[in-house]
């Protein structure tokens, strides 16, 4: 958005732009570190002539050492506990004059301050280079936090001095300026005559209002009408995303900043992309197709999985139904065809008695119609398994035509293995005969695609004539067979779709590190820094003196929450002790009175503003600053699930107040910027830091929360363990010091722990968590290294401390563990992942570009051979799993 007069970009809050730029506020224990000096600072400092000098040079190197920067001021300005701390500590029983420093001398002191730490001051030769490194940072996010967060980091990489904020304002509005231009001019020269009236045309016609609305909006289930709904939208893309899919991969564009121009069109109403520039326009139109039409590709897809698992599921459990019952019967037949078999046998009956004496005295034991229908069930061959599950897919052929086929024929499948190739022939087969709206059972039996009907099922796909000649196909039963074999190839990734975010081709999904060599260096990511072997020497080293540490300590008995039992060689768990402090905490915050939430947005807004970050979308037509009352009442609404009508019946502010409000300041960004302010702001207060559990580390914890969603999505899944008969959500979160720093909506189907990565990198706050904790769900065995690679741990709580035993390695190369307590059990393939370094390197810098997320990530590379060599060199990545938590 746009700030003061002078066209500035506002980056930062006002809060954000103290706690970068202000006289740092210590604590007791800051204070203590940072005015700590060393001979040499203290000597720079004693140097000067008077102690007024003396005390200025002390507080501006401990301020430097605080926040790599210099600051004018009086003594008047500082905190006072500040100069009391210092006259106290290196001028005792002396008075201080206070008088203005003079700005000969502040420079002076500059000079010498930063020589003494290795940096250097900014000069005006070095805009050009941060201008040019935020334009290519640009085209990985436009995100202007995410640009300043990187510069940072550039300089103090460089030891340079950072510039003044209105500085970097400038210089990141001109990287951004730039990257716009290049793509509105890339776009227009790009664009023929007949791809422009294409897109001049989609905001020309009379229905263009309805046509987008119904585009922009979600399907709510998979069900059959919706689903329709979602082939017809890819139908209305195709030509919109075919010119995209011809454009965008030549404008060099992220993916992440494909979704936000992509999101702008989105939010954008008719009226205004046509006031946009043309180039502007175009730009939106085709992010927003070549991202829509991927998304209902995939949710295409995942109906197409999720309608073919609840046929499996439904014809397995109609067929263990019946054999039960069949099971049953025949359990309950025997005692009695016992009783019959005995008539035989039985004295009292000789063999002159008349058969109907015997016939009477067997209906006397099963009645005559039972005795029918055992006998003919006992005589017949036990229908089998297989036989029970096919017929009951004879019965649900007609959800088959109805849900699989239209999916299955919307799609358009590639494989490059030769076992994928045999399905897709099989798909298109089936494809043609539908065109000709033919039956597949008529079509003669040559005609079927080869190696698609396996021998063992040839009894079941097949019919045959009473010479057992096959004579056709049973086509219900072949199209369940190929959608079903379809399915699990998509699953195991031998079948993808080019058009798609979850489901391409592994190997397409990684950038190119030549291509993308510039924007890699404009990134800090800690493995590409450094030589694989330096990296690797660094972590066996580390592991090795973790190895021996462990050892130590428990010998000593030192760890009093595990102890060892030397007879049974076993190593046992003590839970801690229940918390001694917490009638305590309760007996604290009963006495805190109830306010109203109103209240307490009131209260908090008044301190850090936070309802600032709710800009217009469109800023020349609507208010600056709406109203807070409307927005924290549309904000409370949805935070509640009542929806905003509910909330004009309950307060004072009409429903249109709300919806305007809703539709112009509630999206992602905005409630990201104002959550990050409240998160700032948090972290700004002294008793922050005392909520760590330890004061070095800081550590955050990833968890889902799940939720009953009120309105129908296609994320919205049944889970009888948390919801019911309800369908619901997770509510995936990033916490450090019990503060909420990033959240992200998943299905209560997906693995949480294929979000571990995205969530902590795509965290914007100034709250940094190095180490990341989460209970069993966070661990998968890639997550280990990515986070590594960024430069982040993590540490989950493992439930089985047994089972953990069985995963711990050794490096190689190490010795002198024989008489361990607890052993390694083998050590890492150190030559693997060396190998394997260039694939590595793909796979972070596709993370770190954001051309991918760790979620579709993971996925992929589990879905690859457990032969495949990059991912056992993935999950051969040794960081230091001895720092993991236990139960």
């Amino acid at each position: 958005m746009r700030g003061d007069s002078n066209e500035r970009l506002t980056i930062l809050s006002q809060a954000q732009k103290t706690a970068l730029y202000g006289i740092p506020d210590f604590d007791d224990f800051q204070r203590i570190e940072f005015f700590a000096m060393t001979e040499a600072e203290r000597s720079l400092a004693l140097q000067r002539r008077g102690i007024l000098k003396q005390v200025y040079c002390l507080l501006q190197i401990g301020y430097f050492k605080a926040k790599q920067a210099f600051f004018q001021f009086t003594l008047d300005e500082v905190p006072p506990e500040d100069v009391a701390f210092l006259l106290q500590r290196y001028f005792p029983e002396q008075t201080l004059s206070v008088a203005p420093m003079s700005t000969k001398e502040y420079y002076a002191q500059r000079r010498e301050i930063v020589a003494l730490f290795g940096y250097r001051l900014w000069t005006d030769n070095d805009v050009a280079t941060l201008r040019d490194k935020a334009t290519l940072l640009a085209r990985t996010d436009v995100t202007p936090t995410f640009l300043l967060a990187e510069l940072m980091v550039f300089l103090i990489g460089q030891r340079i001095v950072r510039p003044g904020y209105s500085t970097l304002q400038s210089i990141i509005r001109d990287a951004l300026t730039a990257e716009r231009d290049r793509l509105e001019q890339q776009v227009e020269s790009a664009l023929t005559d007949v791809t422009r009236a294409a897109l001049q045309e989609l905001l020309m016609r009379e229905n263009t209002l309805s046509d987008l609305a119904a585009l922009k909006q979600d399907a709510k289930s998979f069900g059959y009408r919706q689903m329709g709904l979602e082939r017809q939208k890819r139908l209305t893309l195709a030509p919109l995303y075919a010119i995209a899919k011809a454009l965008l991969p030549s404008l060099d564009l992220s993916q992440l900043n494909i979704a936000y121009y992509a999101s702008l069109a989105n939010f954008y109403t008719i009226y205004d992309l046509r006031r946009f520039k043309p180039g502007q326009t175009h730009l939106y139109l085709l992010c927003y197709a070549w991202q829509r039409y991927r998304q209902l590709t995939d949710n295409v897809v995942e109906a197409f999985g999720y309608h073919t698992r609840q046929l499996e599921d439904d014809t397995k459990a109609v067929a263990n139904q019946q054999a039960a019952q069949i099971h049953n019967e025949r359990q309950q037949a025997t005692p009695r065809v016992g009783e019959l078999l005995l008539l035989y046998v039985d004295d009292s009956l000789t063999d002159v008695t008349p058969f109907g004496t015997v016939r009477h005295r067997a209906f006397r034991i099963m009645p005559e119609e039972q005795l029918r229908s055992t006998g003919k069930l006992l005589t017949q061959t036990p229908v089998s398994q297989m036989d029970l599950r096919w017929q009951a897919v004879d019965k649900q052929s007609g959800l088959c035509t109805k849900n699989l086929r239209p999916l299955a024929l919307a799609l358009d499948f590639a494989s490059s293995s030769a076992s994928g190739k045999v399905w897709l022939a099989a798909l298109q087969w089936m494809k043609e005969v539908f065109i000709r709206q033919q039956r597949l059972a008529k079509q003669p039996l040559e005609d079927i695609p080869q190696r698609t009907i396996p021998t063992r099922l040839r009894n079941f796909l097949l019919s045959f004539d009473p010479d057992g000649k096959p004579i056709g196909l049973r086509s219900d039963r072949y199209e369940f067979w190929v959608y079903r074999q379809l399915r699990k190839r998509l699953d195991a990734g031998d079948i993808y779709l080019d058009d798609s975010v979850q489901h391409r081709r592994f190997a397409d999904d990684l950038v190119s590190m030549q291509a993308k060599a510039d924007a890699l260096k404009a990134l800090y990511i800690p493995w590409l820094r450094q030589p694989v072997d330096q990296t690797l020497d660094a972590l066996f080293v580390e592991l090795d003196t973790q190895w021996r540490a462990f050892d130590s300590e428990l010998r000593s008995g030192k760890l009093k929450h595990l102890e060892f039992d030397p007879v049974k060689q076993t190593l046992m768990w003590h839970r801690p002790k229940a918390d001694k402090d917490k009638q305590l905490q309760q007996g604290f915050y009963a006495k805190l009175q109830a306010r109203d939430v109103a209240d307490v947005f009131r209260f908090v807004n008044e301190r850090c503003n936070f309802l600032s970050a709710m800009t217009p979308l469109q800023p020349r037509y609507a208010k600056k600053v709406a109203d807070a009352d409307s927005l924290m009442a549309v904000i409370i609404a949805q935070a509640m699930n009542h929806g905003n009508f509910k909330m004009a019946e309950t307060c004072d502010i009409p429903y249109h107040v709300l919806e305007a409000t809703h539709q112009q300041h509630l999206r992602p960004a905005t409630l990201i910027e104002a959550s990050d302010i409240l998160s700032n702001f948090i972290a700004s207060l002294p008793i922050f830091p005392y909520y760590s559990i330890d004061m070095d580390v800081l550590y955050g914890s990833v968890d889902g929360q799940k939720f009953a969603a009120a309105s129908p999505t296609l994320k919205a899944r049944h889970s009888r363990k948390y919801f019911g008969k309800d369908r619901g959500v997770v509510a995936y979160t990033l916490l450090a010091n019990h503060v909420a720093l990033q959240t992200q909506l998943l299905g209560a189907n997906q693995h949480e722990s294929y979000w571990v990565f995205d969530i902590c990198y795509n965290n914007t706050s100034d709250i940094k968590p190095t180490t990341i904790t989460g209970d069993m769900h966070s661990i998968n065995m890639a997550n280990f290294a990515i986070l590594h690679w960024f430069g982040m741990n993590l540490a989950p709580r493992f439930t089985n401390l047994h089972a953990q035993l069985k995963h711990l390695y050794r490096g190689p190369d190490q010795e002198g563990y024989a008489d361990f307590l607890i052993q390694p059990v083998g050590q890492i393939d150190r030559h693997l992942i060396a190998a394997e370094k260039s694939n590595l390197d793909h796979i972070a810098a596709t993370l770190g570009l954001k051309e991918m997320s760790q979620s579709v990530l993971v996925r992929k590379i589990c879905t690859l051979s457990g032969h495949h060599r990059t991912r056992k060199a993935l999950f051969e990545y040794p960081p230091c799993q001895t720092s993991c938590r236990s139960p």
